[in-house]
């Protein structure tokens, strides 16, 4: 994570800054560090810093502070404080306003459960040399990102929108990540397909995994939108620079992604439900040679217990003559089926 550095801090008496508020300055001449916003802060920019403020609170005091620190229009602070999770752009001439849904997980991530994900949406604010960023709690991708960077960086000399390439990517690896938990899931569930056992269970599990995959699709689908413009070569405002056109392939591979754990998951249910069959069928048909090997001695039985007098019953040793014929017509049922190979 980026180090706080205290060093070098500039606190003016009356304005303490919230501790729901971060702002991290990377300087591609100096040293990255946390610092205190000011408002005289994001004018003193140079061309090779980069200010960072994220916002971990939609708290109207919080959006108050940032509107009074940034110089942030009435308009944009309304918007920070609706908390909505449908995507979208602005585009403003000095700046751009995107809102995404993340989508994180609750725990470790390795149940099969919808309710183990949560959406959480993210404004994205880009004007020139400055990336705000306003969410309600922690953000597992953010997270990562910091995770990833250690002592000073070069991000200073990247755009605005180089930076929010790097943010949106972040978010898009979280949902990579989320996916590939759902196929390691659909690998286990492959293995109990096989031996088709635990019926409820199974479905349950696959019941569950659809949601996940459901859920994950209609949070990823609607940024096809917001993510077209920032390919578009009119995309591109003085200051802030143009974003890295892949990140729309990134999201149509995300997209992808969710689309074939779903085919997974469907594939993993038919090799049940055709394991499951072929069981049935297994049964049935060892029902079926007991019941031919049976139906002899059931039709000899019948036969010799109807009430004639006739000379045959009248020689006990006539008993084990039907005995034998019964056992004998079983042999030979049983001699065929295995000719034929039906058992």
């Amino acid at each position: 994570m980026v180090r706080a550095l205290q060093a070098d801090r500039a606190v003016s008496p009356d304005s303490k800054p919230s501790a729901s508020l971060r702002a991290t300055l990377y300087d591609a001449t100096g040293r990255d560090k946390q610092v205190d916003l000011e408002p005289s802060l994001a004018k003193s920019l140079g061309t090779r810093q980069l200010l960072w403020v994220d916002a971990d609170s939609r708290d109207a005091s919080v959006i108050d502070e940032l509107k009074r620190l940034l110089e942030l229009p009435a308009e944009t602070a309304k918007l920070l404080e609706a908390d909505d999770t449908t995507p979208h752009l602005l585009r403003y001439p000095e700046r751009v306003h995107l809102r995404l849904v993340a989508m994180q997980p609750n725990d470790s991530g390795a149940s099969e459960k919808a309710s183990d994900v949560a959406s959480a949406s993210i404004d994205i604010i880009v004007a020139p040399n400055l990336v705000v960023t306003v969410h309600d709690g922690s953000i597992h991708a953010f997270e990562a990102f910091q995770d990833n960077v250690r002592g000073d960086s070069s991000l200073g000399a990247l755009d605005a929108a180089d930076f929010l390439t790097i943010l949106v990517d972040s978010i898009l690896a979280v949902y990579r990540e989320l996916v590939e938990g759902v196929e390691r899931r659909i690998d286990a569930l492959d293995e109990v397909a096989l031996r088709a056992t635990g019926g409820a269970a199974f479905l349950a599990q696959v019941v569950g995994l659809r949601r996940r995959v459901a859920l994950l699709r209609r949070a990823l689908a609607p940024h096809a939108w917001v993510f077209a413009p920032l390919a578009r070569p009119d995309f591109e405002l003085e200051g802030v620079g143009k974003p890295w056109p892949g990140v729309v392939d990134r999201l149509d591979r995300a997209i992808d992604a969710v689309g074939n754990a779903r085919e997974l998951l469907i594939g993993a249910f038919d090799v049940y439900m055709a394991r499951s069959a072929q069981r049935t069928n297994d049964v049935m048909k060892a029902l079926t040679v007991l019941s031919a090997i049976l139906l002899p001695a059931v039709l000899i039985g019948g036969v010799m217990g109807m009430n004639f007098k006739i000379a045959f019953f009248d020689d006990p040793n006539n008993f084990w003559v039907a005995i034998g014929a019964m056992v004998g017509l079983a042999v030979v049922v049983v001699g065929v089926t295995r000719w034929r190979g039906w058992i």
